[in-house]
């Protein structure tokens, strides 16, 4: 009998840790596993122009823009095909050839970062890039901010 009962509180309990919120249904999110909504700003007075993404343990909800206008906010997000969790990348070009690689991991191992995140190429340094995750696993909500420094 003790046996079962831990049995049914593990179940319990796992269960209740992917319960969605009560926003993600009204976001049209998936709420069957771990999500990551990116939500880009681009202060900039360039246009990001999309140039590559990754989404190897999931798929995508809303798909990387091909542009992101200067001055404008996007919503990228992607739900897990694995209840462990996903890791994602989107890259944008910038005029000068400046790459800002936007990343975001929402693992149940660990907790849920923007590391790896940033701007390469030629102009790195004209571009600025901030990130704040807000929330973590297993509903992951990160915000990113490209501006000029």
């Amino acid at each position: 009998m003790k046996l079962r009962t831990r049995v049914l509180a593990v179940a319990v309990f796992a269960t209740a840790t992917l319960t969605a919120p009560a926003t993600a249904g009204a976001d049209g999110l998936p709420d069957d596993g771990p999500t990551i909504v990116m939500t880009v700003t681009n202060t900039s007075d360039a246009p990001m122009i999309y140039s590559g993404d990754s989404n190897e343990y999931g798929r995508w909800v809303d798909k990387p823009a091909t542009v992101i206008a200067a001055h404008a906010t996007e919503t990228i997000s992607a739900v897990a095909t694995d209840r462990r969790g996903l890791g994602i990348q989107v890259t944008y070009t910038m005029p000068g050839d400046g790459h800002v690689t936007l990343m975001s991991s929402n693992y149940g191992t660990g907790p849920a970062n923007a590391d790896g995140t940033r701007i390469d190429g030629g102009n790195q340094h004209g571009y600025s890039i901030s990130s704040h995750v807000g929330t973590g696993f297993p509903f992951m909500k990160v915000a990113y901010t490209v501006a000029r420094p």
